[in-house]
């Protein structure tokens, strides 16, 4: 069966602690991880990217920000069968800012970005003793996301690391919306049979661009949900959304009434 989660905010804490929601599981950022244990201390828990800003391209690799100190204590913590992250980015230094990442260096060249991903996530998976999912991102023009967004990319990723995929939906409307392809195609050039947790929500637009902005599912949402689940098993679905509570519950009992 297939877990239903949410992504650890004040909204989710809110109705979980009046009864006006049933989770599967709390998906929890790094940062947050040992403050949101001490509040949930048998609640399961989704362990998703180990720290914040932090590039698989960076030079210092698993060094840089402690990134390899920081897993294994982090996904004890959690008790997370697997670890999630991002599969990104293509600058060394980079900060997120205002619903995206921005690079704070120069962009890197493919070969470079696709060598150092690679050998990163290799090492990384030496140090984990849980799968491996790798996100896939939503393209912004902002210098840290060249390269990382392609399909050819994610694709030569999932199969030289033998690991599996997080499919964020509205990650893939995003970049396929800049890249000028239908979503459903741009979808079809990426393994699905390897999606093994799914990220929703309804991305939204800003200045005439599609942005993962983490607004509430539209009709859209649950039938592009729908067809991707016609290629793959995954383990967990992670609905993204920390606006309006009243929001939340419509939107989790749709969510599984499809997974049923």
């Amino acid at each position: 069966m297939i877990q239903l989660g949410m992504t650890d905010c004040s909204a989710v804490r809110t109705l979980m602690d009046r009864k006006k929601i049933n989770l599967d599981y709390l998906e929890v950022h790094g940062p947050y991880v040992e403050e949101a244990r001490g509040v949930y201390p048998r609640l399961p828990m989704l362990l998703h990217n180990i720290l914040y800003n932090w590039s698989l391209v960076h030079p210092g690799g698993l060094h840089h920000q402690r990134a390899a100190a920081l897993t294994m204590p982090r996904l004890q913590q959690t008790r997370s069968p697997w670890l999630s992250l991002h599969l990104g980015f293509s600058a060394e230094e980079v900060d997120f800012h205002d619903e995206a990442i921005y690079a704070l260096t120069p962009t890197l060249p493919p070969e470079v970005i696709f060598e150092r991903t690679s050998r990163a996530l290799v090492k990384l998976l030496d140090v984990i003793n849980v799968p491996l999912l790798i996100e896939n991102m939503d393209y912004n023009p902002t210098g840290a996301y060249e390269t990382i967004c392609q399909p050819e990319f994610i694709t030569r990723m999932l199969l030289i690391c033998d690991s599996w995929l997080l499919l964020d939906i509205a990650h893939a409307r995003v970049s396929a919306e800049a890249f000028n392809v239908p979503v459903k195609d741009y979808l079809s050039q990426i393994p699905l049979d390897r999606v093994r947790q799914i990220h929703i929500n309804h991305p939204g637009l800003r200045d005439g661009r599609r942005v993962d902005s983490h607004e509430a599912l539209q009709e859209e949402d649950y039938e592009l949900l729908q067809w991707v689940l016609q290629f793959c098993s995954p383990w967990a679905l992670t609905l993204e959304y920390n606006r309006d509570e009243e929001q939340i519950p419509p939107q989790l009992e749709r969510l599984r009434r499809i997974l049923a």
